[in-house]
């Protein structure tokens, strides 16, 4: 489906505009503003959900909010458009003699219908975003400001996997139909879409996937559960029966990547951070082909913010899915074939340019 998402003098970012689709890599030196790229979704659901006042806590706070080069008289911009539907929000902090506030000024556009909310205050009654009061005062929703409530509500951006929690407790027994953002209910959400034919798509996905990353390692699975625990048993090729003390990080740290892309809804974006850790090169591989399969197949946006030569080498036919936080430029960030020509990229690995820094340096290294 793809979006388009627009930020202005947030943190790290002064500029953004970007239109991600499919499966693409963000890359670019430490500190260029990948992981805050792909958090500002995040940050849009949780003030959907919670209100900006809140969500801005959850995600580092008030303190430089606005992009330290950026006048004061500057604002800090969201857009996120779908089609005709765009929703834009300027949050802006200010100081008065109840303390600090976070007043918003939001815009939702439909074609060319306006709604402004002016000034809004975090007031209890009304926490939520205004995307949020026009969707609940609706008669009827317009497909294109459905499907933009649908990205903000439904983006999970993966990091920070609880792998010691699953080895040492497994996942709490539940319904959960979806991956939380660090794979807790892992466990659990393998067994509910084993169990439920509609979900049996997810399950095989999965386990066909894992099959072809680790073929000497992985057969089947099962799940047993004790009191309101799930855990979860590898069963080998061999016979063997490995629990998860007894299996490696990589295969675990796949299971969760594999289980966040299939948990996306049609048309849904998700986005991984550094998923290349603890992983093989030729596991890598073998998930890359799986996210484009499932992407492909249900319209999902992948967004991995890595710095694998690994990974960039499966874009090699397709270097505009490749975004670049390249220092010096002013808009970011900038697809791979805007960066170099097409022709002169097909001459070379696309890792290989990236270690060598022919792309997405830091500012005043010294070309290998």
């Amino acid at each position: 489906m793809g979006f388009a998402l627009s930020v202005h003098n947030y943190r790290g970012l002064r500029r953004v505009e970007w239109s991600p689709s499919g499966v693409c890599a963000l890359v670019g030196p430490n500190g260029s503003g990948k992981t805050t790229l792909i958090d500002v979704l995040q940050l849009l659901q949780d003030a959907s959900r919670s209100g900006f006042a809140k969500a801005i806590s959850m995600h580092g706070g008030a303190y430089g909010l606005r992009h330290f080069k950026a006048e004061r008289d500057e604002p800090v911009i969201f857009n996120l458009r779908v089609e005709d539907a765009s929703w834009e929000v300027r949050p802006q902090l200010s100081l008065g003699p109840g303390g600090a506030r976070l007043p918003r000024r939001e815009r939702v556009t439909l074609g060319e219908e306006v709604h402004d909310a002016e000034e809004v205050e975090e007031e209890p009654e009304y926490a939520y975003s205004f995307i949020q009061a026009i969707l609940q005062g609706a008669d009827q929703i317009p497909a294109s400001l459905q499907r933009l409530n649908d990205i903000s509500s439904s983006y999970r951006h993966y990091h920070h996997y609880a792998l010691a929690g699953l080895r040492r407790e497994g996942s709490l027994l539940s319904g959960d139909l979806r991956l939380l953002d660090d794979g807790r209910n892992l466990f659990a959400v393998l067994m509910n879409w084993h169990s439920r034919r509609d979900h049996r798509d997810r399950w095989t996905f999965v386990v066909n996937a894992l099959r072809d990353c680790y073929p000497e390692l992985f057969s089947d699975f099962s799940f047993p559960i004790a009191a309101n625990i799930v855990s979860c048993e590898v069963h080998t090729p061999n016979g063997h029966t490995l629990t998860p003390a007894l299996l490696p990080d990589g295969f675990l740290v796949a299971l969760i990547h594999l289980c966040a892309v299939a948990s996306s809804t049609r048309g849904g974006v998700l986005a991984i951070d550094e998923p290349e850790n603890a992983l093989h090169p030729f596991s890598i591989r073998r998930l890359m082909d799986a996210f484009r399969e499932w992407s492909d197949e249900h319209d999902v946006t992948v967004l991995l913010a890595t710095h694998s030569p690994v990974i960039l080498d499966t874009f090699k036919e397709l270097p505009e899915k490749v975004f670049v936080m390249e220092p010096e430029q002013e808009v970011l960030p900038v697809p791979l074939d805007q960066l170099k020509k097409r022709s002169w990229l097909a001459h070379f690995s696309l890792g290989d340019l990236y270690e060598h820094l022919k792309y997405g340096a830091p500012a005043g290294a010294d070309e290998a």
